[in-house]
This record gives C-alpha cells, structure tokens and sequence, in this order.
C-alpha cells in the first residue's frame, strides 16, 4: 500500500516537472521569436534612414526599438517588471534599455557574442536588468546593418508566472497526494483490520472445528472400544451354542445312517460351524492385538469360497455374479478364512447396491508385488466423499436397519493386519470399485504363526 502511494506520488512529480519544464521552453520560444522579431524591425528601418554614427545612432536605434514596440499592430509592447528589450550597439559591451538605462551583463554579452539564441537567467541576473529576483528567460538575435555594423537585441521575460503557477500546481499535487494517501491509508487500515478481524474468525472456527473433530474421533473411539468389549463378550457367548450346534450336527450324522442328502447337510452345517469358529478365534485374535495366522494362500480358492458363501444372496437380488481368476497366480501371504470373509463383505456390499438385473464381477491380478483382489458393481456407485469414509467404522450410506458399517472396517481391518490395504472408489462410468491388495508369498515374506 505505501508502495503504491510512492509510485503514485513519484508519477505525479514527474508529471508536474515535465509540464513546468514544457512551460519555461514556450516562455523561452516566445522570447527568442520576439527578440528575432524586433531585430527585422531594426534592420529595415536601419537600412531605410540609417542613423547617424555615436550615441546619436544609438539612441536613433533605441527609438526605432522603442517605436516597435509600442507598434499596437505590432502587439507587443515592453511591461515594467515583466518584460525588458535591451539593444546592444556596435563595438560596446553594455546594454541600453529603450528607457535610456544603460546596464552590464557578463551572461547576455557572452551569449550574444557567441551566436546564442536564448539564454536562462538567474534571480540576481535577472534583477541586473531591471526585473523581479525570479528566473527569467532571454531571447537573442543579431542585426547586421552593414556599414553601420552588428546591432544585438535582447527581449528578457521574468518566468515568475510561470514559477507561480508551478507553485501553486505543486502545492495543489501535495495536498491531493496527502487527500488521496490518507484515503487510502484509512481505507487499507479498514481493511486490514477487517481481514486481521477474518483471518481471527478464521483461526477461531479452525480451532473450533479442530476440536468438535477431536470429540467426534474420541467419541467414535470410545463407541468402538465399548462396541469391541461387547463383541469379545458375544462371540465367548456364541462359543457355547456353536458347541450345541456341532453337537448335535455329530449326534445327527450318526443318525442319517444312509441317508447321502441328510449326510452332506449335516457335513456342511459342521463345515460351517467350524469356519465360524475360526473367525471368531481370529477376530479375538485381532482384538487382542495379535498378529494373523500367515501362511500360502492360493487366491483363487479364496475367491471361489467367497462366492460360494454369497451365491444364495446374489440369486435371491437377482444380481449376476462372474468371476475372472487368471491361471497361476502366486500364492499370498495371510489368513485364508480372514481374506474370505473381508471378500465376502465386499462382495455384499457390492449385492445391496446394485438392483434386479445389475452385475457384480470379481476378480483378481498380479499389481507389482502384490495380488489384488477387486469387486466392481455397476449399482448406485459412490461419491468421492462417501469413499473417502467408507473404511470409518459406523458410517454406511445405506438405510437404517439395513447396515451397520462394519462391513468394509473390519474388510479394511484384515487387510491392514496382512500387509496390505483396501481401497473404495467410483467404478469409471458408473458404480463401485473396491480393491483388497495383499503381498505376495515368497522366500523373504513367508511367516508362519502358529
């Protein structure tokens, strides 16, 4: 801001030198053609009743001057204090006046001698010929009057109008400039104390959003220990009556006798059983705080399992369900039933967004080191926010009593626990993209945990 009144300032001083220095050269123009003006008068009129040799000549001369100048179609007529013509006579170094002063000027006689045709004057030169203490300007011209030899004339004009008015222009731009800069000083002082005021507001509601962020994550937090206590709770809980249920499905068995449809129900609901109580012993795991039971997992079983255990879904929403597993891919370090379950979450995700007639379609790719394993839909799909928070425990897009929001935390959770991650994104043109990437097994990665 004070940079800019400065450049303004600068500017307009500039500006005010220029126009002034413009009006002393006009003032300078003026004299130099008065000064040639008056000496063609004097050079006919010399030439037409030459006067006689001496001071009669030259006083001859001054009245020719004299006459020219009071000339009224002449215009131009000699103002005390304002304007001076001088005549300079053959073979003298001073000056007359047309009023019979005769006056000494080193400044004009060494002009005149040397051909000069204007000449500036200072205060007290100016004073030596008769006007104000201000700068003048001075107009030369020479008369060669042949036998009656080299006449000079010198018209001198005080420039104190001119220096006046530069005064008054320059008092006037000092006074604007000061207008104009307190203008803006108390404008900018306005304004910056509105955007100091902002920028306070600004940092205020910062620290404030800050904190109800704090609250939230603590809150949350807390909600997710609560909720991880009752979870460890159920699943001691759930342990008793799977134990009745395997019991019973053994008890079963033992009855089926040959019976090859009720033998292979009862197999599977003990295949079952004991899957659930793998993943509930890992869950404890996690819970705990211990590390995944890693060993070779072929990831084409994991997904033939995950679409095993969610086909009944698919066919009830009547939703397409295909699968693209290229052959030989390399085994991934983990958990197998871990990785099937996160799958299968994504994969009902997938389910509940899409409507009768859509298609899901799981696959799985070699992406540097690692396997990825990604379900797409073409359902609703997903903003860029909502997948950004898709991971966050509890948050769901979908309507009450139709999910949790656990789903894809505790997918995003058993990826985390292998190594690996998972991310959610809109699919390109419509629908969802969600990607479970874990390392590849090999010599340096695999770990067995028992």
């Amino acid at each position: 801001m004070l940079l800019a009144i400065a450049l303004v300032t600068g500017l307009a001083w500039w500006d005010e030198q220029r126009e002034a220095g413009a009006a002393l050269h006009d003032l300078e123009t003026e004299q130099t053609i008065l000064a040639s003006s008056l000496a063609a008068t004097l050079r006919a009129r010399l030439t037409a009743q030459p006067p006689s040799p001496g001071a009669g000549g030259r006083r001859g001369a001054l009245g020719i001057l004299a006459g020219a100048l009071l000339d009224p179609e002449n215009g131009r007529v000699e103002r005390s204090g304002d304007l001076v013509v001088l005549l300079s006579a053959p073979n003298e170094t001073s000056f007359h006046g047309v009023d019979g002063r005769e006056i000494v000027s080193a400044p004009l006689r060494g002009a005149l001698d040397h051909g000069v045709r204007a000449v500036r004057l200072t205060r007290s030169e100016a004073q030596q010929v008769g006007l104000p203490a201000r700068t003048a300007m001075a107009g030369l011209a020479s008369v060669d009057a042949g036998e009656l030899g080299r006449w000079g004339v010198v018209a001198v004009a005080t420039a104190a109008r001119e220096r006046d008015r530069e005064k008054r222009a320059l008092w006037r731009l000092t006074l604007g400039v000061l207008i104009a800069s307190s203008l803006v000083l108390w404008f900018g002082g306005i304004a910056l104390r509105e955007q100091r005021r902002e920028f306070t507001l600004a940092r205020e509601l910062a620290v404030a959003e800050a904190a109800r962020a704090g609250e939230h994550t603590l809150a949350r937090a807390q909600r997710i220990a609560t909720m991880g206590t009752f979870a460890l709770g159920i699943t001691h809980e759930v342990a008793t009556p799977l134990g009745v249920i395997v019991g019973r499905a053994e008890q079963l068995l033992g009855y089926v006798g040959g019976d090859e449809r009720a033998t292979r129900a009862a197999k599977i609901i003990l295949s079952q059983a004991d899957r659930i109580q793998q993943i509930v012993r890992r869950f404890l795991d996690m819970a705990r705080g211990g590390p995944p039971c890693l060993d070779r997992v072929d990831p084409s079983e994991v997904i033939r399992a995950a679409t095993a255990s969610v086909e009944h879904r698919f066919a009830k929403a009547r939703v397409s369900l295909a699968t693209d597993i290229p052959p030989n891919l390399p085994a991934v370090l983990g958990e197998g039933a871990l990785l099937e379950h996160a799958l299968v979450n994504l994969l009902l995700n997938a389910c509940d967004a899409c409507t009768a007639g859509e298609h899901v379609e799981v696959t799985a790719r070699i992406d540097g080191d690692r396997v990825a394993f990604v379900v797409t839909d073409d359902g609703v799909g997903i903003t860029e926010d909502h997948a950004s928070r898709a991971t966050e425990p509890f948050f769901t897009t979908k309507l009450e009593g139709k999910g949790s929001g656990l789903g894809l935390a505790i997918a995003a959770e058993i990826a985390k626990s292998h190594r690996g991650d998972l991310t959610i994104a809109p699919h390109a043109g419509r629908g969802t993209r969600a990607c479970i990437q874990i390392p590849i097994a090999n010599g340096n990665l695999y770990v067995k945990v028992k």
